[in-house]
């Protein structure tokens, strides 16, 4: 020890531990603080100090816990809310409290659910606002952009991910997963003089149904893929040789980002506007053959 000299054993026989403010009783015998107190209250030692009653001023009060035994007081009450008694620090989850009636329990419960219960009316209301504002605004594609970030404040308040993405890294969507793992049926486009422009748009800005995430922007397409599924619990078989592979897509038009180059960087694909945070994508299987004849060029649509 540091101070070999400092404290003494407290002399209870069955505690003997090093006291640095030992306490001796008129009899000679040293004590810890808790043995201490015991020795005086046993009334086996005639020298030592009676305890003096406390006497609070006129506004004090002193709450004495409920629980049997228990000698503890407070300054400041703590009631239990099934059975309204005053309980300390330590025995404040009792688990014998009596039960209530019926009546004041659905009383006690409409007290406390009454503001979740208006929270939940105005909140829902509020989101089926924006949710009419995003489809108005969807009326116009050059609006796209606007719809976007609406929805990206919304994705941000639920987003799930790898906590070890910086947050200055992250970047926001909304993923629907696939219903079951059967190949859906895409429509391959050679030419993109063929692709007829979106006059307008069908997006349906609700986000139910879909699981909001972050990934990071420096992520290549691949390693995207295998986050979202690792984040929403979805079959990921990329790496294996199977039947099916998992592509990312648009709900938008159904474009499928990059079927074929699985190392695009996603702040690629934003730069370029292939990918817009905030967007609304859907994971879907798709047969291998179809991705193993694609040439260089040629797009994937969702039928």
């Amino acid at each position: 020890m540091e101070f070999p000299s400092l404290g003494e054993h407290c002399q209870n026989k069955d505690c003997n531990q090093t006291d640095f403010l030992p306490l001796q009783c008129k009899c000679g015998i040293v004590f810890c603080r808790q043995h201490f107190l015991d020795h005086c209250l046993s009334g086996e030692c005639s020298l030592a100090p009676k305890p003096k009653e406390v006497n609070f001023e006129n506004e004090d009060q002193i709450y004495r816990c409920s629980s049997k035994g228990c000698k503890k007081g407070n300054l400041h009450e703590m009631l239990c809310n099934k059975c309204n008694k005053h309980y300390c620090i330590e025995h404040r989850f009792h688990p014998s409290c009596p039960e209530i009636d019926d009546e004041t329990m659905a009383a006690k419960v409409e007290q406390f659910e009454a503001p979740r219960r208006q929270f939940r009316e105005a909140n829902k209301f509020l989101q089926e606002k924006i949710t009419e504002n995003i489809r108005k605004a969807l009326q116009s594609s050059a609006k796209v952009k606007t719809a976007s970030k609406i929805h990206l404040m919304r994705i941000k308040q639920k987003a799930q991910g790898p906590k070890s993405i910086p947050i200055t890294d992250r970047v926001y969507f909304a993923i629907k997963k696939p219903t079951d793992m059967q190949s859906k049926a895409v429509t391959i486009v050679n030419d993109e003089s063929t692709i007829k422009c979106i006059e307008s748009l069908t997006l349906d800005p609700d986000l139910k149904d879909t699981v909001p995430v972050f990934i990071s922007k420096k992520w290549s397409l691949g390693r995207t893929i295998d986050s979202i599924c690792d984040t929403c619990n979805i079959r990921n078989d990329n790496n294996k040789i199977g039947d099916i592979k998992l592509r990312l897509f648009r709900q938008l038009d159904g474009y499928c980002i990059s079927p074929l180059k699985m190392d695009v960087d996603i702040e690629e694909l934003l730069a370029k506007e292939v990918l817009l945070e905030g967007d609304k994508l859907v994971i879907e299987y798709i047969d291998s053959n179809v991705i193993n004849n694609l040439v260089d060029n040629a797009q994937i649509f969702l039928t």
